[in-house]
């Protein structure tokens, strides 16, 4: 059963607030979070003296995302805005400023595209199922005028549901005891990075593609799904698709949409870079299509199959990725645990990454896409 949840908007203002906490306190204690210091202060054996100061810092970030979110960590949590802090060019107000903002998520994960193409992030959640509900799309409020003395037309909207169901992301990196014990100051950077990138990955891949099984249920794979079909083997995209796309999307959604954008595979976006639009012009030239930006991405897939065309079709959307909603069971953290029995062996120790998220677009009918662009 769904539970009672608090007001989506109330929700954004409390994982606004607590990323803005989360972020203020990384940058005082920035010097004593070093992924580094956490493992060698977590081994069994440690491979040089432990850093307490890095220890008490920490745990109180660990406690304050505790009490902020209600649930404690298996190991210690650690916040994605400091996963990511230093690793990408992005103003530090975009997650820092008070107030609700779709691009709240942007600076969590920028190597996601749908993290940094503006999806809605909330954390905080509990229960099995947290329920986002919508009005349908087929709302029609076209008669709402009326003449005089005249009785008010009675519409009856359709609400609906899409869930948020959490499912476990987990990413583990093995690092050699020789290499924390002698390692530079750049380890912890490059241990941020590959965290950041994998879970940003992860996440991309359950967005777009995800198989609604031990993954929620991505983008491509919803059967409601608004999908054009270019020909019955497939077909190089051409200008007049794209527009056909945009004009699908937009149509339903109107002009609500928050964080319009492209997303498509780097295969895809070097085909349509090299498909000419007119004597002068390819259809895809610089960072944008129509104005709107592109995301590419290596979860959009590009081994799909049309008719005689077998695994040379890829695949491209167009929407609100606003529309896309990522839910943390907890806070916007990695729990992170430093395992070093399982590897002892091999003078080796795991550090794991894991968090309970949920994904799901909401408005399906803000998307648009195609499946069968021939790029083979």
């Amino acid at each position: 059963m769904a539970s009672l949840p608090k007001s989506i908007r109330s929700l954004e203002r409390a994982t606004a607030s607590e990323i803005s906490a989360s972020s203020r306190h990384f940058e005082l204690h920035k010097s004593n979070l070093d992924l580094v210091e956490f493992i060698n202060s977590r081994m069994k054996h440690p491979v040089r003296p432990v850093n307490q100061n890095a220890v008490s810092a920490f745990s109180e970030l660990n406690e304050s995302l505790r009490q902020r979110s209600g649930l404690a960590a298996c190991g210690s949590w650690f916040p994605l805005v400091a996963l990511s802090r230093d690793l990408t060019t992005t103003n530090s107000a975009a997650v820092t400023a008070p107030g609700v903002s779709k691009s709240v998520g942007n600076g969590l994960l920028p190597s996601s595209a749908v993290f940094g193409g503006g999806a809605t992030v909330l954390s905080g959640l509990s229960g099995s199922i947290f329920a986002l509900p919508y009005v349908d799309a087929s709302f029609d409020a076209s008669g709402a005028w009326h003449e005089p003395g005249e009785s008010a037309s009675t519409f009856s909207p359709s609400f609906q549901n899409a869930d948020l169901v959490p499912k476990s992301i987990s990413v583990e990196i093995i690092i050699s005891r020789h290499l924390l014990r002698d390692s530079t100051a750049d380890l912890d950077a490059l241990l941020r990075s590959e965290l950041s990138n994998r879970l940003g990955a992860a996440i991309d891949q359950a967005a777009i593609n995800g198989d609604g099984d031990t993954q929620p249920l991505g983008l491509l794979n919803r059967p409601d799904l608004d999908v054009l079909e270019l020909g019955s083997n497939g077909l190089a995209l051409a200008y007049t698709h794209l527009t056909d796309i945009e004009y699908r999307a937009s149509a339903r959604a109107g002009v609500s949409m928050s964080a319009p954008a492209w997303v498509t595979s780097p295969k895809l976006v070097k085909k349509m870079r090299n498909t000419a639009r007119n004597t002068s012009a390819s259809i895809f030239e610089g960072a944008e299509i129509l104005g709107y930006p592109v995301r590419p991405s290596i979860s959009v897939p590009d081994t799909l199959s049309k008719g005689t065309s077998a695994g040379v079709c890829s695949a491209m959307i167009f929407g609100d990725l606003a529309e896309i909603f990522i839910g943390f069971w907890g806070p916007a953290a990695v729990d992170l645990l430093v395992d070093s029995y399982t590897l002892a062996h091999q003078q080796k120790v795991r550090l794991v990454a894991r968090c309970e998220v949920g994904i799901a677009a909401r408005r399906i009918g803000a998307f648009c896409a195609v499946k069968d662009a021939l790029t083979g």
